[in-house]
């Protein structure tokens, strides 16, 4: 590849100029002391520290510990496959952030309705399951989730069990397989596996609920979404859809 086709691709992929050229330059070099990349990349000694180190904390180069210290390039196809699957998620979840941050602003304990969104905050994850579990079982027809829960399944898996028998037809992406995958097959829960980092479910292709806040980290309060659009629920469905045909069986 070309170095200005190169370039132009990482900065596509939402690199800085700065970042872009030194990144490009240690693709060149492999490795070398900040000096070097420095006037290789045509990047300032004033900021050439500070770019290694944002590149470093991305996970793109390796930091190499000496006087001086030396930086060197991860394999370039594990790098450039990095920076693009960050992208997709940008992409994906673009969306839901704007209309989480426009949400968030106007928040109160409670939560707040507008015209038929909800945003609510809790201060424990349980509270957030229950509540999702009470959403899921108004369920009619459908049900596609996304979720990272592993533990904390009780109330889900109890939910579950109650329109079992209501021809509600329940699709889930597990972030991991554990042990309660099981006890969802037994009600006759369609199950797979796939590396996706959402908390969210779309219920009779028209209600989302989404986790707004990583339930995985230990945090004073969550948020979350409880939203009736159709064609939010379409793009979400459309996504569950793409991750399960890539999806592994459980």
């Amino acid at each position: 590849m070309a170095e200005s086709t190169l370039y132009s691709l990482l900065e596509k992929l939402g690199l800085t100029e700065y970042e872009s050229k030194t990144l490009n330059s240690l693709f060149e070099l492999r490795e070398a002391k900040a000096p070097e990349i420095s006037r290789n990349a045509q990047v300032p000694k004033t900021r050439v520290y500070d770019v290694l180190d944002g590149l470093v904390k991305k996970g793109l180069i390796i930091e190499i510990q000496g006087r001086p210290k030396r930086y060197r390039i991860i394999e370039a196809k594990k790098t450039l496959q990095k920076l693009v699957e960050e992208k997709k998620k940008e992409i994906e979840g673009l969306q839901f952030e704007i209309e989480a941050i426009r949400e968030e602003t106007l928040l109160g304990k409670k939560g707040l309705d507008l015209e038929g969104e909800k945003v609510m905050k809790v201060k424990d994850r349980e509270d957030f399951i229950r509540i999702l579990a009470q959403e899921l079982e108004e369920a009619k027809e459908s049900i596609s989730g996304f979720t990272e829960l592993d533990k904390e399944h009780g109330a889900l898996a109890k939910a579950i069990e109650k329109i079992k028998n209501n021809n509600v037809k329940i699709k889930m992406i597990h972030h991991k397989s554990h042990d309660k995958v099981k006890e969802y097959a037994k009600h006759s829960v369609e199950n797979k596996q796939f590396d996706h980092g959402l908390n969210a479910f779309i219920v009779d292709n028209k209600k989302i609920i989404l986790a707004l806040s990583d339930l995985k980290q230990e945090r004073p309060e969550y948020y979350f979404t409880i939203w009736n659009h159709k064609p939010m629920a379409n793009l979400l469905t459309n996504h569950f859809d793409s991750c399960w045909q890539k999806a592994k069986s459980i």
